[in-house]
């Protein structure tokens, strides 16, 4: 799916793809549905992971994607997200998002 993904992009955004399917599939597995939804296209998401883990693939593609905007800086990404920098600490420790190696990149 990767290889076929016809977008252009960068280093980061591939790393930030990889780094979010890891963080999400608790299998030691990354399948299709761990993916974001652009990649995802000729493949429906099975109604068996349901809503919830729908919504916290999602969620945490957003949040890499802001902290990779603000290479890290949780203040400035809270504010693109639009919640408090409590509210996007709680999601960074609940998806165990390390923010200083966005910083170097």
């Amino acid at each position: 799916m990767l290889a076929g993904y016809k977008k252009q992009g960068n280093v980061r955004e591939l790393e930030n793809v990889v780094e979010c399917a890891v963080v999400v599939a608790e299998s030691g597995r990354i399948d299709y549905y761990h993916l974001p939804p652009a990649l995802q296209a000729a493949h429906p998401t099975p109604i068996s992971e349901g809503l919830f883990r729908a919504v916290e693939t999602y969620e945490l593609e957003l949040i890499l994607e802001a902290l990779d905007a603000t290479r890290g800086n949780r203040n400035q990404a809270a504010k693109l997200l639009k919640v408090s920098e409590r509210a996007l600490s709680y999601k960074i420790k609940k998806y165990r998002i390390d923010c200083n190696s966005l910083r170097d990149g």
